[in-house]
């Protein structure tokens, strides 16, 4: 039931962005990001992955081998809206405790870009000693394709603010995007703007 269901969601899934969907990003030799389709057994097992966290309401459970002993399952929805920070102590916890018991640790969403990505960073910044701008430098070197939406930065800034007393990025105002952005989205805005300028000065 898991797969079928996942079959027809990516029926309407553009076919470039569907290669994250399908891979797991090693974020640490025990932390896996990956999005929903690559909740597979056989890449559980052979992963030696011991817990999952699932950010994604929206699926049934997918099938697991008996070596996973821990499920979180987080009634979190990819809304800015949605209430991130009072759970992100408890991931971030969760997600150190089986590390230091030995264990492997796979976090996903729909498509590994922005809930279960705000998941993992919170991790780092809790405990990694990252701040919130290296960890999400760090992540979207391991892969590319992460992007919480506004609202999560703005709790993952909270986040970072309770756990460390500071915080290193900012909600910047973007004239494109018409709202605020966390600062680090600033250079992703204007290559898409450039791209877009580009593309109509070469069809005059």
């Amino acid at each position: 039931m898991f797969h079928s269901y996942l079959c027809d969601i990516c029926n309407i899934i553009p076919t470039d962005s569907l290669f994250f969907r399908f891979s797991v990003s090693p974020v640490t030799p025990a932390l896996f990001l990956s999005g929903a389709p690559a909740v597979r057994e056989d890449v559980l097992i052979s992963l030696g992955v011991s817990c999952v966290i699932s950010a994604a309401p929206e699926l049934p459970p997918p099938p697991l081998p008996p070596q996973v002993s821990l499920v979180l399952r987080l009634p979190l929805k990819d809304q800015p809206t949605e209430d991130l920070l009072s759970q992100l102590h408890t991931v971030s916890d969760t997600i150190h405790q089986v590390i230091q018991d030995g264990g492997c640790v796979l976090v996903h969403c729909l498509a590994g870009v922005s809930r279960s990505a705000a998941l993992v960073l919170a991790y780092l910044v809790k405990h990694r000693d990252l701040t919130l701008r290296s960890a999400f430098l760090h992540l979207r070197a391991c892969r590319p394709a992460v992007r919480p939406n506004s609202g999560f930065f703005r709790q993952l800034i909270e986040f970072e603010n309770q756990t460390r007393g500071t915080t290193s990025v900012e909600m910047v105002f973007n004239p494109a995007a018409r709202t605020h952005i966390p600062d680090l989205y600033e250079a992703d805005y204007q290559n898409t703007l450039c791209f877009i300028n580009n593309r109509n000065f070469g069809k005059h």
